[in-house]
């Protein structure tokens, strides 16, 4: 089982950006991971908790390319933005171990992981494009759009 959320309403915008304010539509990808849209998320496995505060975007996004890399691989890393840590993921089979340094450790099936990391990244985009209007006229956004919808196995 894997649990994965996030509170939109909780999730603040340019607080976060390099001079205080954002440009949304024009923003790169790295200030929109990095810099914006922190707030708490929901991250458990059945065996593992990796539940906090931090870029929601970047979660998302760092979870979809990891099990997106574990379809032909069988390591990958996400390392959380703002030294929140490194996740690490194996994958045995249709089995995926995923540690945290210095955390807990938890299983979850590969195609489980999968289908939640692509429907997590399309619902954290859908969200922050409602709460924030100019995030649909941004090109990374609508990429990432594009590869959540689209998927990856």
């Amino acid at each position: 089982m894997i649990d994965l959320s996030f509170s939109p309403t909780s999730t603040g915008g340019a607080d976060r950006g390099p001079r205080g304010t954002m440009d949304f539509a024009t923003a790169d990808l790295h200030d929109l991971t990095h810099e914006a849209f922190w707030g708490p998320y929901t991250f458990r496995l059945d065996d593992a908790d990796f539940s906090g505060t931090g870029p929601v975007l970047d979660l998302a996004l760092g979870l979809f390319g990891a099990a997106r890399d574990l379809a032909g691989a069988k390591r990958a890393r996400y390392s959380a933005a703002e030294g929140a840590g490194e996740y690490r993921f194996e994958r045995r089979g249709d089995t995926v171990r995923v540690r945290l340094e210095r955390g807990p450790a938890g299983t979850v099936g590969y195609a489980e992981l999968a289908e939640a990391a692509r429907t997590f990244l399309a619902e954290v985009v859908r969200e922050l494009c409602g709460r924030f209007p100019d995030l649909r006229r941004n090109p990374e956004i609508r990429r990432l759009r594009a590869a959540a919808e689209t998927g990856f196995a």
